[in-house]
């Protein structure tokens, strides 16, 4: 098997590639240093060159701030970039595997939302994802769309990601006390993906950590393991001024992956757990 990996320096593209190298997988990994994804003859002529046996579409612009001030930049990363990869893959038959995300959701709603939840996306970032997931399904049948959430683990861009690792810490932090959705450990997403890429299982995926809460629980729990001082502050959405909305209550609920794979993700706690041990022995 041979897998072509978009946005291989993110979070998950790193941590993508070294689960490969220990499956003895090979494969090409492009992040926008090697190859821009929206130059579609340039990457037609990768691909057709490279011709992988599964795509793995990783790329896109994450900050959802950003793809609310550059709409036109989303539309044509986020959605017509995936539209360009999806044509390539159907034309070299390799498995697509496209990540996207919980706020392809409005939020409107107290219950999880399971795979089959009608996608009503309320800001660019969201619209924009929700968009690849179309034209992938418009375009080829071979493709498994891997929803997740806030994710979290090393090399993540996420503020609480990023406080925990580092090593002078701040007398204070503030934390969003008023979302509620789902955490996922990227370690964990990236062996859910590995599972469903080498299978023939094709459809919609919700890929995250079993439980919910807001980024303030999340903190509150590392600072029960790893004890330290910096003071967490609860702060609304609505103080902050972001440019883009949040949805309030977005968690990812799950049954196919659980029902195709016979697998359960763990708790979020527990994979906190985990992830503070491995910085505890960094440290150490």
């Amino acid at each position: 098997m041979k897998a072509f990996i978009t946005g291989a320096q993110g979070c998950l593209g790193m941590t993508m590639q070294n689960l490969l190298k220990r499956e003895n997988v090979n494969f090409l990994g492009v992040d926008i240093a090697q190859l821009d994804i929206t130059d579609f003859k340039k990457l037609n002529e990768v691909l057709l060159n490279y011709k992988p046996d599964v795509i793995l579409h990783f790329a896109a612009i994450s900050d959802v701030d950003e793809c609310e001030r550059e709409p036109e930049m989303a539309f044509h990363t986020n959605g017509l970039a995936t539209l360009g990869i999806a044509t390539i893959a159907r034309k070299i038959n390799a498995k697509l595997l496209y990540t996207s995300t919980n706020f392809v959701f409005d939020g409107n709603t107290e219950e999880p939302y399971f795979e089959y939840a009608q996608p009503n996306p309320i800001n660019q970032y969201g619209k924009t994802k929700y968009l690849g997931e179309k034209y992938i399904k418009e375009v080829y049948d071979r493709y498994f769309i891997v929803r997740t959430a806030w994710l979290f683990g090393q090399n993540s861009k996420t503020f609480a990601s990023k406080f925990l690792q580092q090593k002078d810490k701040p007398r204070s932090i503030s934390a969003i006390c008023d979302q509620i959705g789902s955490f996922t450990y990227v370690l964990d997403l990236a062996e859910a993906i590995f599972a469903i890429m080498k299978s023939e299982n094709y459809g919609t995926y919700h890929i995250v950590n079993a439980g919910s809460g807001t980024w303030l629980d999340f903190m509150l729990k590392a600072k029960e393991s790893i004890k330290f001082t910096t003071e967490l502050i609860p702060v609304k959405t609505e103080e902050l001024s972001l440019s883009a909305p949040r949805p309030r209550f977005a968690p990812l609920g799950s049954k196919n992956y659980e029902f195709l794979f016979d697998k359960k993700m763990r708790i979020w706690q527990d994979a906190l757990a985990e992830f503070v041990k491995i910085l505890n022995t960094k440290s150490g």
